[in-house]
């Protein structure tokens, strides 16, 4: 059975985006408990990580399905 290397790409790719991103929702929660200032960027990243790993996995699922049809062809 061969391996598809773009769905595996793209499945650590989600995995990465939407760990890091609640990773830092984490981290500004805390933040904000003990009143620590944050930067900019910091705060923004979950609000573009997130959709982006959600496009990312919608993708997976995308060229999950057409390998699929292809190969009961």
């Amino acid at each position: 059975m061969r391996e598809n290397r773009f769905e595996n790409i793209l499945a650590y790719m989600a995995a990465a985006v939407i760990g890091v991103s609640i990773l830092v929702i984490m981290v500004i929660l805390v933040a904000s408990l003990l009143k620590f200032k944050l930067i900019g960027a910091l705060i923004f990243l979950p609000m573009v990580g997130l959709p982006l790993g959600f496009l990312l996995v919608f993708t997976l699922l995308i060229t999950s399905l057409i390998r699929k049809s292809k190969a009961n062809r």
